[in-house]
């Protein structure tokens, strides 16, 4: 099986690092963190601080490189498709080199690494590279991946969602999931 896997807050825990750097953020600016999030400038100059170092600190979530051993083991092919772009913030190394990085830091091994893929884009990528199923925190990314006719997966560990179907909570329940329905 091949299997796509997004990124952010689907193996790390990226949002969490953006709130920790927000914070140190706004107490350096003396300024409330809504304050910087609503306005773009403000936004901006953030995200092109902080970026490269979220994403090259992020915290690998639970069971992932277990789960992810062992679905490599069993033949199934691991790509990351991810939204993370070089458009989005100034960074010193390219996106792709820090997510390669990341992952082998992280001892990850996956078949290939797919950036700026987002929505329409992200199902199409899957759909180009014939992806069987998609893990994907995103609900909007989950719909445009489902519209292309691949099977998506909803990752919600934080319990944002209210969701039944295609909905899992955990790397564990993933691995399942996937042996049920080789």
């Amino acid at each position: 099986m091949r299997i796509g896997i997004d990124l952010d807050d689907t193996i790390c825990r990226t949002t969490e690092m953006v709130h920790k750097k927000l914070e140190e953020y706004s107490k350096e600016k003396n300024l409330e963190i809504l304050d910087i999030m609503n306005d773009e400038v403000l936004k901006q100059k953030f995200f092109d601080k902080y970026m490269e170092d979220i994403y090259k600190n992020a915290e690998v979530k639970r069971n992932v490189g277990k789960v992810l051993k062992r679905l490599r083991s069993k033949g199934n092919e691991l790509y990351i498709i991810t939204a993370r772009s070089d458009d989005f913030a100034k960074m010193k190394k390219k996106v792709y080199d820090i997510t390669k990085d990341w992952l082998d830091k992280n001892d990850i091994v996956v078949d290939g690494i797919i950036v700026s893929a987002y929505g329409d884009e992200k199902g199409l990528i899957c759909r180009k590279n014939k992806i069987d199923l998609m893990i994907d925190d995103d609900p909007y990314n989950y719909k445009k991946v489902a519209s292309k006719g691949i099977k998506c997966l909803l990752f919600d560990d934080r319990g944002k969602y209210d969701m039944r179907k295609d909905y899992v909570t955990t790397w564990l329940e993933i691995e399942k999931y996937i042996e049920r329905n080789r």
